[in-house]
């Protein structure tokens, strides 16, 4: 079966050597040379903290790619963008959070993270194996259905749900993969599972980086209670976004060059101006879309968003 027909009857599809070895090793030693301004957080914990304060190999980095190219570079690798645009319709893939697999799993069990991550649309999970690693999930197990949180929820909420609802949910879910069929996929460093956010596996333990993402059409909930982080920045013809960290400062800018004229900045401003305008188009959403979030404090015609990384972005274009 092709990779479409996979994905729709088993839920996962590995793409191999899908990041080059380079990007693969250049990791672990950015993300060291970031450490000062690199948040992790250790199994167990609800809060994330900076690496500067947790003894090496004790937690896990959250979000890495906010501040790191390098991440960026292994999450968001092309033969994974081109995959995720066709899944999600031709829509661009948005990366919404990512750890390493050392932060911990939010399971003990059996579990889909679709249960721990709440999103709008299309659910996306993405594992990057940086060393050898063996995934353990159940085939077609996203299609199995458990009782919905509060009468009506896929994602579980402590405060709504109560323990009990969750109980019931982890029992659910064990009755349902008790007999059902298991693989265990071995990867090598570079290669790529994607799987459904419904799909049922083991937790992940080993060298990975573990991803969260939807189609840029979608929101992650957290927009809706964290409207100050609700900004985008496109990474190629990809895009991310981060609760944690403030993109509008942790993506660098290069400097404009010293020899640009005042003709080649009018003639940017209107290319900018043409691009304003179609952005202000694509967020005419229909009626029946998920409602945008209310705009942060940054949320302005010149700074931060969309825009902000469009002149970011033609910034860099080859400004004479």
């Amino acid at each position: 079966m092709d990779g479409q027909q996979q994905w729709e009857h088993d839920g996962y599809l590995i793409l191999r050597a899908a990041v080059p070895a380079a990007a693969i090793g250049a990791y672990p030693d950015e993300l060291q040379r970031l450490r000062d301004g690199l948040l992790v957080r250790a199994p167990g914990d609800e809060h994330a903290s900076l690496a500067a304060h947790a003894a090496p190999g004790s937690a896990g980095a959250v979000d890495p790619y906010a501040i790191s190219d390098a991440a960026r570079a292994v999450l968001l690798p092309e033969p994974v963008v081109a995959t995720l645009t066709e899944l999600f319709g031709g829509d661009a893939p948005l990366l919404f959070d990512a750890t390493e697999a050392l932060a911990g799993a939010p399971d003990p069990g059996p579990y889909r993270d679709a249960t721990y991550v709440a999103v709008s649309d299309a659910l996306t999970v993405e594992v990057v194996a940086l060393g050898e690693l063996d995934v353990t999930l159940h085939p077609g197990s996203q299609q199995i259905a458990t009782t919905p949180f509060s009468g009506r929820y896929r994602h579980f909420n402590p405060e709504r749900d109560g323990n009990a609802a969750l109980d019931r949910h982890r029992a659910e879910v064990a009755a349902a993969v008790q007999d059902r069929e298991t693989t265990t996929l071995s990867l090598a460093p570079g290669d790529v599972l994607l799987f459904a956010g419904g799909l049922i596996h083991a937790p992940i333990a080993g060298d990975a980086l573990i991803a969260h993402l939807c189609p840029l059409r979608a929101q992650p909930s957290w927009f809706t209670y964290r409207p100050e982080r609700a900004r985008l920045a496109a990474v190629g013809a990809a895009w991310i976004t981060t609760q944690h960290y403030d993109l509008v400062d942790a993506i660098e800018r290069e400097p404009e060059s010293p020899t640009t004229t005042a003709e080649d900045d009018a003639e940017t401003e209107r290319e900018i101006e043409g691009v304003e305008d179609a952005l202000r188009a694509h967020d005419d959403r229909p009626p029946d879309a998920p409602t945008a979030p209310p705009p942060g404090p940054t949320a302005n015609r010149r700074t931060g968003g969309l825009v902000n990384s469009v002149r970011g972005i033609m910034g860099r274009r080859g400004r004479r």
